[in-house]
């Protein structure tokens, strides 16, 4: 990111790039997305032109490598609002590699000067880009991030409540990950989130239509996590389901309706579930 030429003012390059990320933040706030992409482009710029140089002190270097990693973590939080996963996947490794520049600038510093202090944003962007691998079944790369995140950060609730989610859907309980939809750690968790119950339903549904002939308008809604009667009707079109007078979901007429005595739902779908994961990773 950053140039090689020496600079005659390295203060006032500073105090421009301090500036362009101030506008990234403040159209983030306004919700204006396309114009925070224009000003986090006009770091880059800036960065790429006039940071670095063979000349700088070490004090202006760790306030470059700063900017260029709030930057990046802005980047980051621009494409998880827009749900730009190509970005998202961008300017998370871009944000990975300025955590490592500045971790190796203050183990490089010396007494006279002090470390750069880590982000107070660092646990809430890894733990987006944990939910991100999860959601599209990277479980290797999952687990890489895992392993080279410090642990301080692993133990923030934002992260951990990643872990969680992993943890349920390796043991099939998605019911545990429909509750967590209304409790998010952060706002910007909405889209990974909304992904992954997309999922989750989609198994759950396949088991129910194996299990039941139809269920309630009420058992069903809950059973797949929707909030709303018309969101249960639209999947319900989706999949080619009936819904009959009384708003029950049809399922298949030919299978014998299953009570709760015969078929206890969540678990049975649970643990079908979890030996269907099981199965993939054996494989």
């Amino acid at each position: 990111m950053f140039g090689r030429r020496g600079r005659s003012s390295n203060a006032a390059s500073v105090s421009t790039g301090r500036e362009l990320v101030q506008k990234i933040a403040q159209s983030i706030s306004k919700n204006d997305h396309a114009q925070a992409m224009e000003n986090l482009d006009d770091f880059k710029v800036h960065a790429a032109t006039t940071f670095g140089g063979d000349d700088i002190d070490f004090a202006t270097r760790c306030e470059e490598l700063k900017l260029a990693r709030e930057a990046a973590e802005h980047g980051v939080m621009i494409s998880a609002l827009s749900r730009d996963e190509s970005g998202f996947e961008r300017h998370a490794s871009q944000v990975r590699a300025a955590y490592d520049a500045c971790k190796r600038a203050s183990a490089g510093g010396d007494a006279k000067h002090a470390p750069i202090e880590a982000s107070a944003n660092e646990p809430l962007i890894v733990g987006l880009n944990l939910l991100r691998l999860l959601v599209q079944n990277r479980i290797a790369e999952f687990h890489t991030e895992l392993e080279t995140t410090d642990r301080e950060v692993l133990n923030d609730a934002r992260v951990q409540a990643v872990l969680e989610l992993e943890q349920f859907l390796m043991e099939g309980a998605y019911n545990k990950i429909a509750q967590r939809q209304g409790a998010l750690p952060d706002p910007s968790y909405e889209y990974f989130m909304s992904m992954l119950m997309d999922t989750v339903r989609d198994e759950i549904a396949s088991c129910a239509e194996s299990a039941y002939a139809k269920l309630s308008g009420d058992e069903a809604k809950k059973l797949l996590g929707f909030k709303s009667v018309k969101e249960l009707i639209t999947y319900s079109e989706e999949r080619g389901w009936a819904v009959d007078s009384k708003g029950a979901v049809v399922f298949n007429e030919d299978v014998n309706p299953a009570t709760s005595k015969d078929i206890p739902s969540m678990r049975l779908i649970n643990q079908t579930l979890l030996y269907a994961k099981e199965l993939e990773r054996i494989v």
